[in-house]
């Protein structure tokens, strides 16, 4: 019966009537209404339509009143009493809608607002996911596609998927808004820019937890933010805050403090327009919430007299007008960051404020905001040793059931602290157990003094590594009685942070936590107070984690770049990996076969990835998942060295073997590595006085085991100003390393590991020679700071001309030739690039770090972040000219940068200079590493002769001087690039055509 009413509806509802006050008219204009929420006045007119049909069209009648009875409910849901009822009611009615078989927009059109209505008003999450999907599902089914409806579906559909958790759902509606959006030429920056507002929160720490991405996303839907015109103001300031949230979590304080000027900047813009139109209005409650944003980032960063100006800002307001209770708790929490401020450096002054800040506290406090003055009360209290007073006040805490979990975990922590500073470490103990039980159901049987490594079951919080190293630092300062629990708590945190640093980069706050970890058992191992087993787990942690941070660089520097194979790899390897994290946090909260199951399927997932990445040739691919960094370093000979704080160690990797040791002094260290590469650069220092420098840092850096007796190549993997420093010019019994020893460096264990990369299938060994001139381009002042003098480059064409006579298959790129674009769009078939050229390495900051070629086109500067982004698959890269580096000896992070952002780029090997060599032995040292190189040699061994033929034929003893040849070091594969098994397999083919012969002449002879 009822598809008899749906096709007398249809046609009724679709053909021409000359009545004003038809039922069909009245439906369209409540349709319209209820399009706009407008509830109450669609109820009339679906009152006026019923009793229109009741004398024209009765067999309508069931149908409109089941749209009378839907609107009734909408209006009914905005009233807090009937909600309830009036959704309940809405569900069955929908579906009965569902039954007359109406057009699809009438329906896409009601899954909408049920949506609307599950999501704002009855806030359930799951009933409103599926009436979005519903939705969806009835635009796709209409013969025309309102495109822009549905573009705004999806984005509702993106928000709705993730917070049920169906991550990759939420992840394909986010692909089709986007394709539709650009399908449609759209310009609606305001759309787009929630669109990925939507889609960076899927990649928040609530669920995939990739900060790269997370952040990408939020820049783009802020640039999109910026050009729309009439953004709410509200949207817009609380769009800013939470961009300054998430700066402030990652340690980024001066970002996060623009972010809230920006915030502040909207609100008085805002504000201006109001005060023309004679509307001015203030709004206190956000003034007082962007000063108290502003005060917490003062307070991180220290910047007392800010933090004091807007705290006076807060208390002006509060004598103006009275505060509610939104306003109270702003204020109230502004002079706990106070307080935080003072509470080491003056403790009365701490207490001060918080006892004005008590003043504010709101009426209802749903904050937690008494219990945080407590905390900050008994923390104050246990650093004046008022032990009683701050247990009082811990019981108090502690003995809370309803607190957040971070406030629980904060309360333990202060009691472990409390109890130690008592001696009372059995009692410490509990507490700690208490902590690592919430890590994860399956360490609630384990105590702190009995626990093993492998009982340790890790939480999903990279941070929690850091409670264990405060609790280890806390048992540290207090006796050595404790040093069995303390090296338990730093292998517990070494496992946290492993099994949950992976798409982070090593911001202040996360380096801090590594550092720390780090520090402790490299100590430990200098000691020998690390086993074997012990020791090698130490170092597969250490260098999986700079791996995993070599990654990420690779991964945030490549976002624009064309995307390759291995970065289409990548991203699903660490797309399965965070999904597994998030499964896994979801199954602590709620146990479930499914999930289980599903977290099984994402690690079959993951084999089959990782197994191809294993495949790819590319080195960075080597850095995924690196879980056991130190396979395949047998046979060679590496010396490692690690700056933490101010202490410099050194690992020796020997046959298998690793000794770490501390190397005392460095500061001294430091100061002689700066003289010698000062003196370096100043001919008028003579050699012999450079070789004592050099004697002092050979004793010192160099192993007493004495390299040259246990190998004839050495590995050299530098930290800090090391990576400033030759080590071929340290010398020996007079004797340069050099003379004795094939050098070469690396920037990571990985990339001398497992990794091992065949020579290239080429047809030919091409080479790019690029020589740029300069017509008008100069170095700026800061770029001179090393040099102090002009830059020229009359030697290059010579240089690359010479080089070019050496081989077959050169390709020149001179002059206006050797520009940036044709550079970034060469053939994948060249072996070597040679680039003689400026390029300038920046320690301050890395990025800046760039190579000039010919300054004809205005855009000529190649800066790393976009050599990350290129895929120039070549075997070397040589850098032979001018180099120089910017301000003072730091950390050594652009040299370490442009090398491992050629790596990146699929350039396993890179040549390179240390500071600006002349032409003249520039050009003798390339030409001969080139020949020794074209007979077949490795790069290493080919450079290595190369300084020594320089020394050999050079007669005149200041020529000799290391700035002319110690500059250039390679860095990276040290293989050969032309197999010395080409040239003996002509040999071969001659001698065996000779025999052929000689055979053939005997027997005619015989004849």
């Amino acid at each position: 019966m009822k598809l008899i009413y749906s096709i007398l509806i249809l046609l009724a509802y679709f053909t021409p009537s000359t009545a004003q006050n038809s039922w069909q008219e009245q439906t369209k204009i409540a349709d319209s209404l209820q399009a706009n929420s407008e509830f109450k006045k669609a109820l009339a007119y679906r009152q006026k339509a019923i009793d229109i049909a009741k004398s024209t069209q009765a067999d309508t009648i069931p149908f409109l009143e089941l749209l009378r009875g839907i609107s009734r409910n909408e209006v009914h849901i905005e009233d807090k009493d009937k909600r309830a009822e009036a959704y309940k009611n809405l569900q069955f009615q929908i579906k009965e809608l569902e039954t007359y078989k109406v057009e699809p927009k009438r329906m896409y059109q009601a899954y909408n607002r049920m949506y609307t209505f599950a999501n704002n008003y009855v806030r359930n999450i799951k009933d409103s996911d599926v009436y979005i999907s519903k939705a969806i599902d009835y635009h796709y089914k209409s013969q025309n596609i309102d495109s822009l409806s549905l573009l705004k579906t999806l984005q509702k559909a993106v928000s709705s998927s993730r917070e049920v958790g169906k991550i990759q759902v939420s992840i394909n509606r986010f692909n089709d808004a986007e394709a539709l959006y650009n399908r449609l030429q759209l310009d609606n920056p305001e759309l787009l820019g929630k669109l990925y507002l939507d889609i960076a929160q899927v990649y928040s720490a609530r669920f995939l937890n990739s900060s790269k991405t997370y952040i990408a996303y939020l820049k783009k839907a802020e640039a999109l933010f910026e050009k729309a015109e009439g953004l709410d103001m509200y949207y817009l300031t609380d769009f800013y805050t939470s961009l300054s949230s998430y700066e402030t979590g990652q340690g980024n304080f001066y970002e996060a403090i623009s972010y809230l000027k920006k915030s502040f900047q909207v609100y008085e813009k805002s504000l201006s327009k109001t005060d023309t139109l004679g509307l001015s209005k203030r709004d206190i409650t956000k003034e007082v919430e962007l000063h108290a944003y502003l005060i917490e980032v003062y307070w991180l960063t220290g910047n007392e007299e800010q933090m004091l100006y807007h705290l006076d800002e807060i208390i002006k307001q509060s004598k103006s007008q009275k505060f509610n209770d939104i306003q109270k708790d702003l204020a109230s929490l502004s002079f706990l960051f106070v307080a935080k401020n003072y509470r080491y450096e003056d403790s009365a002054k701490a207490l001060q404020y918080l006892d004005r800040g008590s003043a504010f506290f709101p009426s209802i406090d749903l904050g937690f905001l008494a219990e945080d003055y407590d905390m900050e009360k008994a923390k104050i209290f246990i650093g004046l040793g008022r032990y009683d007073e701050a247990q009082t006040l811990l019981n108090r805490l502690y003995q809370k059931k309803d607190l957040p979990w971070f406030m629980t975990k904060n309360s333990l922590e202060q009691n472990i602290l409390l109890n130690i500073k008592i001696n009372n470490y059995d009692k410490a103990y509990v507490f700690i157990n208490e902590v690592l039980h919430s890590f994860s159901d399956e360490n609630k049987d384990l105590d702190i003094r009995t626990l093993t490594y492998e009982d340790f079951v890790p939480s999903t919080v990279l941070r929690d590594a850091n409670h264990l190293i405060f609790f280890a630092e806390g048992l540290q300062n207090a006796s050595k009685q404790n040093e069995v629990i303390i090296e338990k708590l730093y292998w517990l945190a070494l496992k946290q942070f492993r099994a949950n640093f992976n798409q982070d980069v090593l911001n202040e706050k996360v380096n801090g936590m590594y550092t720390k970890i780090c520090h402790y058992f490299y100590s430990k191992a200098s000691k020998g107070e690390l086993n074997k087993e012990e020791q090698n787990r130490f170092l597969s942690f250490a260098e999986a984690i700079e791996s995993k941070f070599l990654l990420n660089l690779f991964l945030n520097n490549r976002i624009d770049a064309e995307q390759t194979e291995l970065d289409h790899l990548i991203a699903e390897e660490q797309f399965i990996r965070s999904n597994i994290t998030y499964l896994k946090r979801k199954n602590l909260a709620q146990k479930s076969d499914s999930i289980n199951q599903l977290i099984f399927e994402e690690n079959l997932k993951l084999e089959k990835i990782d197994e191809q990445l294993k495949a790819n040739p590319n080195r960075i691919a080597h850095l995924i998942n690196a879980q056991n960094p130190l396979e395949g370093l047998q046979t060679k000979y590496i010396l490692k060295y690690k700056v933490i704080d101010s202490t410099l160690f050194r690992l020796v990797f020997n046959k298998g073997g690793v000794i770490i040791d501390e190397i005392e002094d460095y500061k001294t260290i430091r100061t002689k590595i700066e003289q010698t590469l000062t003196q370096l650069k100043d001919l008028s220092i003579a050699s012999e006085a450079i070789k004592e420098n050099t004697k002092y840092l050979y004793d010192k850096l160099i192993p007493d085991s004495d390299a040259k007796r246990v190998s004839n190549s050495i590995y050299i993997i530098s930290d800090g100003i090391l990576n400033y420093l030759p080590f071929e010019i340290l010398v020996n019994k007079n004797d340069y390393l050099l003379e004795t020893t094939t050098i070469s460096y690396a920037s990571s264990l990985s990339f001398l590991g497992n990794v091992s990369l065949p020579l290239k299938h080429r047809s030919k060994n091409n080479i790019a020679l690029f020589a740029p001139s300069y017509s008008s381009f100069a170095p700026s002042d800061l770029q001179l700071a090393v040099r102090g003098e002009p830059y020229y480059l009359d030697g290059t064409l010579k240089e690359v001309e010479s080089i070019s006579k050496m081989f077959d298959n050169c390709d020149l790129y001179t002059n206006d030739k050797a520009s940036k674009a044709s550079f970034k769009t060469l053939s994948k078939d060249y072996s070597i690039l040679h680039l003689s050229m400026h390029s300038f390495i920046n320690d301050q900051d890395a990025e800046l770090s760039s190579l000039v070629f010919s300054d004809n086109d205005k855009d000529y500067e190649l800066y790393i972040s976009e050599l990350y982004g290129l895929n120039l698959n070549a075997d070397m890269a040589v850098l032979s000219a001018c180099n120089t580096g910017v301000g003072e000896f730091k950390t050594g992070q652009g040299i370490v940068s442009m090398n491992t952002a050629f790596t990146a780029a699929g350039v396993p090997s890179v040549l390179s200079s240390l500071w600006s060599a002349p032409d003249d032995a520039t050009q003798k040292i390339m030409t001969s590493f080139y020949k020794h190189l074209k007979a077949g040699n490795s790069k290493s061994v080919s450079l290595k002769n190369a300084k020594i033929d320089y020394l050999k034929t050079t007669e005149d003893p200041n020529l000799k001087h290391p700035y002319y040849w110690a500059g250039f070091v390679l860095t990276g594969d040290t293989s050969a690039i032309i197999s010395q098994t080409n040239n003996w397999w002509y040999v071969g083919l001659v001698l065996i055509l000779v025999l052929i012969l000689s055979w053939f002449i005997k027997k005619r002879l015989k004849n």
